[in-house]
């Protein structure tokens, strides 16, 4: 064969490949799959039905002191709180793909954050359109230091083992800190 024979062949066949691996990666465009987001809206709506039926979970006053008392008491909190939807589309999709592969577990945990993070946006939208100015630029200043923490805290994993390990820990730290401000956000539109 002729070296420009080979040069197309090579050049075909790496574009080939390059379209395969760009079309099968549709989590890694950050995008929320309509699944997942799905996923979510029902838990956390499952939590406010919770949170407006029977009775309110003890408050420090009323629960029983110790470790007993103060679990038992988060156990009943859970069924009102959004934070307990964290994890509800991964735990989904880690079940369907019926393994626990790294490559799983960062798809499906980079799938998850996708939809927080979209929350997270929509509500800090809302938030601050609502907000007089020295209250928008406090919270403009809060999420620019929370980004700024969120990707030094979860670049920690790789930092410390260095290993293939440390990306579903990194990709699950970014699920779990991004779910956490998105529902802190959300928040800021019940006042």
């Amino acid at each position: 064969m002729r070296p420009k024979t080979h040069r197309r062949r090579f050049a075909a066949l790496s574009a080939a490949v390059l379209a395969v691996l760009l079309l099968s990666e549709p989590a890694s465009s950050g995008e929320p799959t309509a699944e997942s987001v799905a996923a979510i809206k029902a838990c956390t709506d499952l939590v406010a039905i919770n949170g407006k039926t029977g009775a309110s979970p003890p408050d420090e006053l009323e629960e029983k002191a110790g470790a007993e008392g103060r679990l038992a008491a988060g156990a009943e909190a859970a069924r009102r709180s959004p934070a307990s939807c964290i994890g509800v589309w991964s735990t989904a999709c880690i079940q369907k793909a019926g393994n626990m592969s790294n490559g799983v577990l960062n798809d499906c945990y980079d799938q998850e954050a996708a939809a927080w993070d979209k929350r997270l946006n929509i509500a800090y939208g809302k938030a601050s359109s609502r907000m007089e100015k020295d209250a928008l630029d406090n919270l403009r200043k809060v999420q620019r230091a929370w980004i700024a923490w969120r990707d030094a805290t979860c670049s920690e994993p790789y930092l410390v083992f260095q290993g293939t390990m440390a990306g579903p820990m990194e990709s699950w730290c970014k699920l779990d800190i991004t779910a956490r401000q998105a529902i802190w956000m959300e928040g800021w539109l019940m006042q």
